[in-house]
C-alpha cells in the first residue's frame, strides 16, 4: 500500500480539474521525485511505479502550463518511465490497452479509480474500469507495464 494514496489522488485530481488550493508545481515535482524513488527501489514494486507514473499523467494538463523547468522535469520523468528496459523488454500478450483509446483524455476520468486500485486500498474492483463490460482481463490490461508506458509517452508528448 502507498501511504496517503487517497490524499495524493485527491490532490492530483484537483490539479487536473484546476481547483487545487495548494501549490500545484510543488505537488507535481513531489510526484516526480516519488516516481524516481519508486523506479530506483530494490526490489521494485511495479504498482508503486505505475501509481506515480499515472499520477503525473493525470496532472499533464497542469504541466503543460507550468514553469518550463517543472514541465521539463515532468516530461523527463514520464519518458524515463516509458523507456525503462524492464518495460520495453517485457513481453505482453494483450491485443490492446486502455492507452490505445483515441480518447485518452476521456480515460483520465477512470484514473481516480485506477490509482486507488494500484494503491491497494480501494472500494472498487478492477472490473469497474471496464466501460463496456466485455473485457475479461481488465486488471492485467490496466496494470500492464506497456499500458502505463503508453500513457506516459502520450503525456510526455503533450507536455513537450
Amino acid at each position: 500500500m502507498i501511504a496517503d494514496a487517497e490524499d495524493l489522488v485527491h490532490d492530483w485530481e484537483s490539479i487536473r480539474q484546476g481547483y487545487f488550493p495548494g501549490e500545484p508545481d510543488a505537488t507535481l515535482l513531489e510526484c516526480v521525485e516519488q516516481l524516481r524513488v519508486a523506479r530506483a527501489a530494490v526490489p521494485r514494486d511495479p504498482d508503486v511505479a505505475a501509481f506515480f507514473t499515472l499520477g503525473l499523467v493525470l496532472m499533464y494538463g497542469h504541466a503543460m502550463e507550468a514553469d518550463p523547468e517543472v514541465a521539463d522535469e515532468a516530461a523527463k520523468a514520464l519518458l524515463a518511465a516509458a523507456s525503462d528496459p524492464a518495460v520495453v523488454n517485457r513481453a505482453c500478450g494483450h491485443e490492446t490497452h486502455p492507452c490505445d483509446d483515441s480518447d485518452v483524455d476521456g480515460q483520465l476520468e477512470s484514473f481516480e479509480m485506477l490509482l486507488s486500485l494500484l494503491a491497494g486500498d480501494s472500494e472498487y474492483e478492477w472490473e469497474d474500469l471496464d466501460r463496456k463490460g466485455q473485457e475479461p482481463q481488465e486488471e492485467s490490461r490496466w496494470r500492464c507495464p506497456h499500458n502505463v508506458a503508453g500513457f506516459a509517452r502520450w503525456a510526455a508528448a503533450a507536455i513537450g
